[in-house]
């Protein structure tokens, strides 16, 4: 009996399509006459005008200043579908994000999303689009395996310094740039945006917002498309400041002001105030912020009104707000 040969099983023919995409994938020269006929007038945003569809940003500040907050209520917006965040236009495709966290695990954010919840009136359902990751071994390949099967419009890394899996120096520009590099790759081929949440150095509050104030290495900054630090408030605890100080295509007006956000202490929900200030004035002088709270103290138990003390503050020079001024009385007469 002769023997039978195994059928050979051929591979399915590739679409067109698909061995363009491969095509593109693999290329590694670009000819000139290529990229001019290339049909794109723009650099395609996610978060438009600020953030690049595909590429690498980062949101640094110091401790405690709703950085993850603020990261988590961007990464929901763009699960959600919304088409607005703080004000600007949200181009979001796959209304998905991966969201990894190293400082928080299921409890806690359980109870951040459903804060979240107390101001959005959300459907469980409607969180379906945002997957967090708190475990960070072989942490590089959970990602790609992850959106190899469910394409993601945004990855946050938060936090960078916990993540890094370099040499312990946080100045080793060749180790950080390669680690960076890694997963600038990755968004690349698979298009998504990376947001690293990372520090500021010690003592740059004193200074105005600027890239020099970004902690470790400047390989750190020089491989991000973007980078904006967030600054307190001199007065209202309860406002933070967005400083774009790095944009490789923001027009210039976005570099020299702040936008002013104010956060909801219990929801944990940041809003655009339509204010903005200027960079200059958001360095902490020693004791400026305890002598305005103590100026404002001092004109209240003289009678004055609140629109009274914010003008005549103003016409000091300092920058306050009547709801700035309304807090600290309110807590003043709480702590009375």
């Amino acid at each position: 009996m002769d023997d039978q040969l195994d059928p050979v099983i051929m591979p399915p023919l590739k679409t067109e399509k698909e061995k363009e995409a491969e095509k593109k994938e693999n290329k590694i020269l670009y000819n000139g006459y290529d990229l001019i006929r290339n049909p794109i007038t723009e650099i395609p945003k996610l978060l438009d005008p600020l953030f690049p569809k595909v590429s690498s940003v980062s949101l640094v500040g110091t401790s405690d200043l709703g950085k993850s907050t603020l990261l988590r209520q961007f990464a929901l917006a763009v699960s959600m579908g919304d088409t607005k965040f703080l004000g600007w236009d949200l181009k979001a495709e796959h209304k998905r994000a991966l969201y990894v966290s190293t400082e928080d695990d299921n409890d806690a954010s359980t109870i951040q999303l459903k804060r979240f919840n107390e101001v959005r009136k959300k459907d469980d359902v409607d969180f379906k689009g945002i997957t967090f990751i708190y475990d960070i071994f072989k942490l590089k390949d959970t990602v790609e395996n992850y959106v190899k099967e469910n394409p993601i419009d945004v990855l946050i890394m938060d936090a960078y310094l916990d993540i890094y899996s370099g040499t312990n120096s946080k100045n080793d520009g060749g180790q950080i740039r390669q680690f960076l590099t890694d997963y600038d790759q990755l968004a690349k081929k698979y298009k998504f945006l990376v947001i690293w949440n990372h520090h500021c150095k010690k003592g740059t509050q004193a200074f105005e917002p600027g890239k020099d104030n970004v902690l470790g290495s400047q390989s750190f900054e020089a491989k991000m498309r973007l980078v904006c630090e967030m600054r307190p408030d001199l007065v209202d605890d309860h406002r933070r400041h967005l400083c774009f100080i790095k944009g490789n295509y923001l027009a210039p007006e976005y570099k020299i002001e702040s936008y002013v956000l104010e956060l909801d202490p219990y929801t944990l929900y940041f809003k655009n105030t339509g204010e903005r200030e200027l960079f200059e004035n958001l360095r902490i002088e020693v004791k400026k912020k305890e002598d305005l709270k103590k100026m404002v103290i001092a004109q209240h138990e003289e009678g004055k009104t609140l629109r009274e003390i914010e003008t005549d503050i103003r016409s000091q020079g300092y920058k306050i707000s009547k709801s700035s001024i309304h807090r600290t009385v309110k807590a003043y007469k709480k702590d009375d």
